[in-house]
C-alpha cells in the first residue's frame, strides 16, 4: 500500500506501545526475536501508520499479538473506512449468493412452467366436444405429467449435487505432490513462510481456508494461533502445538538433511 493508513487516534494508541517497550528496555530488534514478528509490523504499529500491512485483518491480528507480548490493553484504532469494508462484504455475499442459489432458481422455474402448461392443456381438453376422449386424454395426460415432473426434479437434483460429489472426489483422487505444504485452518490464524531467510508468503487466514504450496527444503514457518490449523508437507503431518509459546505462535523449521 502507498497511501498513509494513519491517524490521530492511531498514533496515540502507537505511543503506548512505544513508551511500554522501552519501558521494558527492548529494542524493536529485540521484540521481533522474541514475538518472532517482521520488524516494519512493531514500527508500523508503534508509528501508527498501519500502510505496511497487506489488510485490515492481518493488521488486528499483529495489533493483537503485539499488544499481548506486551501486555496491553488497547483498542485497534479506527483507521479503516467502515463503508469500504461493507461494500466488500456485500460484493462477496451477493457473489457467494448467485453461486448457490441461482441453479436452484433456474430449475424451480422450469418445473412452475411445466405446471402451467399441464393446467392449459388439461383445460382445453376439458372443454372439448368428445367427452369420452376429454376424460381419457385427460387421465393420461395426468399420469404422463406427473412421471415428466418426478424426472425433471430428479434431474434437477442431480445438476445440483453431482457437480458437489465429483468435486469431493477430485480433491479425495489428488495425490499430494512429493515437495507440497498443505494447511487446512478451523479458526483466524496467521502464517509467515521463509526460504533462505527471506519472507515469501505471509497471510491471515479464516476458519475452513486451505493454503497449499509446492516448496523445497529449507524454509520455516511461523504460525500465529497454533491450536488453529492442521497440515502436512510431503505428506507428513505437521506438529503445530508442542513448540508453541505461550503466545500460542511457534516457529517449525524444515531442513533438507
Amino acid at each position: 500500500m502507498s497511501e498513509d493508513i494513519k491517524s490521530a487516534s492511531s498514533a496515540k494508541t502507537g505511543k503506548i506501545f512505544l513508551d511500554s517497550r522501552e519501558e521494558l528496555g527492548l529494542t524493536s530488534q529485540q521484540v521481533a526475536e522474541q514475538a518472532v514478528m517482521n520488524i516494519k509490523y512493531i514500527e508500523g504499529i508503534e508509528s501508527g501508520d498501519y500502510s505496511i500491512f497487506p489488510s485490515e485483518g492481518f493488521a488486528r491480528a499483529y495489533f493483537i499479538k503485539y499488544q499481548k507480548f506486551l501486555s496491553l490493553d488497547c483498542t485497534f484504532p479506527p483507521i479503516y473506512e467502515p463503508e469500504n469494508r461493507q461494500e466488500e462484504i456485500v460484493e462477496k455475499s451477493i457473489a457467494s449468493l448467485n453461486r448457490t442459489i441461482f441453479p436452484f432458481i433456474t430449475g424451480v422455474g422450469i418445473i412452475i412452467s411445466l405446471l402451467i402448461l399441464i393446467i392449459i392443456y388439461n383445460n382445453f381438453f376439458y372443454y372439448s366436444d368428445d367427452k369420452l376422449d376429454i376424460v381419457n386424454t385427460s387421465n393420461n395426460f395426468s399420469l404422463d405429467s406427473a412421471k415428466l415432473i418426478e424426472a425433471s426434479i430428479l434431474n434437477l437434483k442431480k445438476e445440483l449435487i453431482i457437480p458437489i460429489v465429483e468435486s469431493e472426489s477430485q480433491i479425495e483422487s489428488n495425490p499430494k505432490k512429493d515437495n507440497e505444504l498443505s494447511l487446512l485452518f478451523t479458526n483466524e490464524c496467521w502464517v509467515e513462510i521463509y526460504s533462505n531467510n527471506e519472507l515469501i508468503e505471509y497471510q491471515l487466514f479464516q476458519a475452513g481456508d486451505e493454503f497449499n504450496m509446492l516448496i523445497e527444503e529449507p524454509f520455516r514457518l511461523v504460525i500465529g494461533n497454533a491450536e488453529s490449523i492442521t497440515g502436512s508437507y510431503k505428506g507428513n503431518l505437521i506438529d503445530f502445538i508442542t513448540n508453541a509459546n505461550r503466545l500460542r505462535v511457534n516457529t517449525i523449521i524444515f531442513n533438507d538433511e
